[in-house]
């Protein structure tokens, strides 16, 4: 197999080209930054590859010296280095790296191509062999594409070899550094794996570079591997990662086949090595669409330069027929997708592509469509200019549809035809002989015949009596009557055997042929005379004789064919309804808001759809109708939402107000202490809430929040839903209660909020902060002090609606918009035109259900609410100590909720807090 093993690669090469460039991603200094690539491989030696290696590997992975001189008792070889450098000063604008090898070639020798090569190189830095690159399939091919080899899933579990990056991150261990983080972009190797598989193999022929010896010359014009192709469960599975890329170098991996052998498989780095670009690429492009139905086209953008840049773009939308543009106001023309103008400023860096969309309502023309960005190549600067405008006419999008007219239309299932056939006329003419005369009734028939039996079913034929009548002008004017049905034509929606044409305008024509012939005979007499004589001479005797004689007269009827073509067309719905975007987002989601929305795309939910055909009798009576079952399910998705609010619902300032009010005017009442004792000095009143140690301090506070979902479920939930009630636990579970006031329990031992002892320090203790959550409530002498006030105490604290979104599968019934924006064939899913044109419309199925279902609970955490009295230490410090609510962020991930995408919903970080001032203690009280 061919791989390259690579330590380093430059950030720009440009084939051909060696301009002005910065090679390092971190220049040393302003010398280097502006070398050229030749100019910086002169500067490289051996000992340089190896040292900038090591310093990709330890700032990516936080390995040092991941790359030594002497690896397994084996010296780096600097000679292939030395080659390599040499190599790449000769021709800089193809280098792709550095193979960083240790011990001397070995292995199998082969001639390819003319060139002697030993099939590895040397030995990795874990003493793997290193494959020599170029070095053919030399054990020859058997055909099967690389992405469905039979390989060994988790080829290192139960084996004696290293699992660091293997299914990475997952087994690499501690936390990822910063710019790894950044550059793999919360994704695996996988798209790296991909990425090197098509630039080394993608779309290649077998015949082209692989093939050694002739071996399976029969598939040499087979393509080894499609692009972007990957076994089921993702190259991941099966890749065991020998050298992890970087930045700047190519790693490798390999996966192992079923029959015993293996494979190298290439990982790509980081860094692109092709010129910076900006590109532009059509997606979702339509060749057509009819008239009044919603078009929607939309571009990716992609950037590869390493920095965030900020170029120009604009959409052009004209009509072909007289070169105007589409307007708003007719067209419903409008742009999304970020920046929702027809031209503008868009941002874009590498690590993110942009999805700029334009709508509209097609016109009775065709419609020309283009896109540029960065034109002229210059803000940016980029020399690739080539994908950044982008022209429908070049694809031959987008046309006009326009539909033929409908002999038999998409909805109907049968047409029964009743036709009167030309009339034919036979004529019989009597013999001019003597007397003749008719004696007997013209008998025969027109014989009507089925020519395309397969067409023409349940063929009848009428107003053909056979021929017995006193007539020698015959005629017959047959009526027949035969019914054309779909599924002659290959189509059986009733069947559940569609059929799908690619131009659904264009009907299928059959042509029916009735053919007619026959003959009609009749008899008739007449008078045949002659003259009979005998004898002799004068005893020559004549005499007239006559006698009736008889004779049939036979005529034919022209024969006849009549010929009808019948176009069927044929429509049995779109694979996919355009899909509508939905917001996937949360509103406010900082720490300091106390409001947050949430908006999800709802889990989508099949179901099965039906469409009204009808069989049509001969004289156009549509009749009966009948449900036919639509070829595609559907899916029911709607935006789903949610509303977080927090509250303060008794503030520690509230509760702590009586007593604060009491010290401060000197009182000394103790019921008016009920919650802590403040000191009254007045020299003390400046601060905010005085207080002297080994007094209580009773914790207090009143929190709430409100959750608000709605959603949409297939089954009317008996319960609280899932979704609601996973959401709710999670928020109730980020509740935090935290201060670092010191305590003392029921042994005498100072300790935080947690009961968790303090260390001496000084004359007093180290300051240990403590949180109080309602998984955690347990605090001074196991004192449990979190309350949480949900439904179970108070029914009215969790409200419930359920709606259901209502429907109709009766034929021309109307449903909600809801289902409508799902079903092909309406306005609300910008699919009118199908309606309109194809006679197509869906309805759902009966006996199947969606819910609308609107959920709000009120959450109450209480801080102690039995008023427990804690005692600070009395060896507490002098000095300003904190009590904060906050709420932790939430974890949206969690379970197989619609809306884990929405990933990390944000807390408070200071919902309710006061500054607590320790200035002596109660000692100071006692001695006075």
């Amino acid at each position: 197999m061919r791989r390259r093993i690579v330590g380093f690669l430059l950030a720009v090469l440009i084939c051909g080209v060696v301009p002005q460039i910065n090679i390092y991603a971190e220049p040393k200094d302003e010398t280097e930054a502006k070398m050229t690539p030749e100019e910086y491989f002169k500067t490289l030696t051996p000992k340089a590859v190896l040292e900038r290696a090591n310093k990709d590997i330890e700032e990516l992975y936080g390995l040092k010296n991941f790359y030594p001189t002497q690896s397994n008792g084996r010296m780096l070889n600097t000679e292939l280095l030395e080659q390599q450098i040499s190599e790449a000063i000769k021709d800089p604008g193809h280098f792709t790296g550095f193979d960083i090898v240790y011990g001397t070639s070995h292995g199998k020798e082969i001639t390819h191509k003319g060139k002697v090569m030993t099939r590895y190189s040397g030995y990795n830095v874990f003493g793997d062999d290193v494959s020599t690159v170029g070095f053919p399939w030399d054990a020859g091919w058997s055909g099967t594409q690389i992405q469905n080899f039979n390989l060994k899933p988790t080829p290192w579990i139960g084996k004696n070899i290293s699992k660091k990056f293997d299914d990475f991150p997952t087994n690499f261990g501690s936390r990822l550094p910063e710019k790894l983080t950044e550059y793999l972009g919360g994704e695996t190797f996988e798209g790296k794996i991909i990425e090197a598989l098509n630039a080394e193999y993608g779309d290649e022929l077998y015949g082209t570079n692989l093939m050694y010896n002739n071996q399976n010359k029969q598939y040499e014009n087979r393509i080894v591997y499609n692009k972007n192709t990957a076994p089921k469960g993702g190259w991941i599975k099966y890749v065991h990662v020998i050298q992890p890329p970087t930045y700047l170098s190519q790693g490798f991996g390999r996966v192992y086949l079923k029959v015993g052998t293996y494979m190298d498989v290439p990982i790509a780095a980081f860094i692109n090595t092709k010129p910076n670009d900006i590109s532009a690429e059509f997606v979702d492009l339509p060749s057509g669409a009819m008239a009044g139905e919603e078009v929607q086209v939309s571009v990716w953008l992609r950037s590869t330069f390493p920095k965030r840049e900020t170029t120009k773009f604009s959409w052009s939308v004209t009509r072909k027929s007289d070169g105007l543009p589409l307007t708003v106001a007719e067209n419903q023309l409008k742009f999304s997708g970020g920046v929702a103008a027809e031209s503008g400023e868009i941002a874009i860096s590498k690590t993110e592509k942009r999805r700029l969309t334009v709508s509209f309502v097609m016109p009775e023309s065709d419609v020309r469509i283009q896109f540029k960005v960065n034109e002229n190549g210059k803000e940016p600067e980029e020399e690739l200019l080539d994908n950044n405008v982008l022209d429908s006419d070049v694809l031959g999008a987008v046309k006009l549809i326009v539909p033929r007219e409908l002999k038999l239309p998409y909805d109907m299932l049968t047409k029964k035809e009743k036709i009167n056939l030309p009339s034919s006329t036979a004529t019989l003419q009597l013999p001019d002989l003597p007397e003749a005369k008719w004696t007997g009734n013209a008998k025969g028939e027109l014989t009507v015949t089925n020519g395309t039996p397969e067409l023409q079913k349940d063929f009848f034929v009428d107003n053909n009596p056979k021929i017995d009548e006193d007539s020698s002008v015959i005629t017959r004017t047959p009526i027949v009557t035969y019914t054309i049905r779909r599924v002659d034509y290959g189509d059986n929606p009733m069947g559940k055997k569609w059929l799908n044409l690619d131009e659904p305008g264009t009907p299928l024509s059959k042509t029916g042929e009735v053919h007619t012939e026959g003959s009609v005979s009749r008899p008739y007499e007449y008078k045949s005379t002659w003259r009979e004589c005998t004898g002799e001479g004068e005893e020559r005797k004549c005499e007239d004789k006559s006698k009736i004689e008889k004779g049939t007269v036979t005529a034919q009827f022209l024969p006849n064919t009549v010929s009808n073509t019948y176009d069927m067309y044929v429509y049995n719905g779109m694979k996919d309804v355009p899909k509508r975007e939905y917001r996937n987002e949360i509103e406010d989601n900082q720490t300091d808001s106390v409001v947050k929305n949430l908006f999800w795309t709802n889990e989508p939910y099949p179901y099965d759809v039906i469409r009204w055909m009808h069989h049509q009798d001969e004289n156009g009576t549509k009749d009966p109708w009948i449900e036919a079952p639509g070829q595609y399910k559907r899916e029911f998705i709607q935006q789903a939402s949610g509303r977080v609010e927090w509250d303060v619902k008794s503030s520690m300032s509230d509760e702590y107000a009586q007593a604060r009010d009491a010290a401060a005017k000197r009182k000394n009442n103790k019921n008016l202490y009920d919650k802590a004792v403040f000191a009254t000095d007045k020299v003390l009143q400046k601060h905010d809430y005085p207080i002297k140690s080994g007094y209580y301090f009773n914790p207090a506070g009143s929190y709430t929040f409100t959750v608000t979902t709605e959603v949409f479920k297939k089954e009317k939930p008996e319960d609280m839903t899932g979704d609601h009630k996973d959401l709710l636990n999670s928020l109730i579970k980020s509740f935090r209660y935290e201060t670092d006031l010191m305590f003392i329990n029921n042994e005498k031992v100072a300790v935080n909020i947690n009961n968790v002892e303090l260390k001496r320090k000084g004359g007093g203790f180290e300051r240990k902060p403590g949180i109080l959550s309602v998984e955690d409530s347990k605090s001074v002498n196991e004192a449990s002090l979190i309350t949480v006030l949900d439904r179970s105490k108070d029914s009215t604290r969790y409200t419930k609606k359920v709606k259901e979104i209502k429907y109709s599968d009766k034929r021309g019934g109307d449903s909600d918009k809801f289902w409508k924006m799902v079903l092909e064939g309406y306005s609300e899913s910008y699919t009118l035109g199908k309606y309109t044109n194809y006679n197509y419309r869906e309805y759902v199925e009966a006996g199947q259900h969606m819910y609308k279902i609107t959920e709000t609970s009120t959450i109450t955490i209480v801080v102690n609410s039995g008023n427990v009295p804690l005692y600070t230490h009395a060896n507490m410090p002098n000095g300003n100590y904190y009590i904060k609510v906050w709420f932790d962020e939430v974890n949206m991930t969690k379970g197989n909720h619609a809306y884990k995408g929405l990933k990390t919903l944000q807390g408070i970080e200071d919902l309710d807090s006061i500054k607590v001032t320790v200035v002596g203690s109660m000692f100071d009280d006692l001695n006075n």
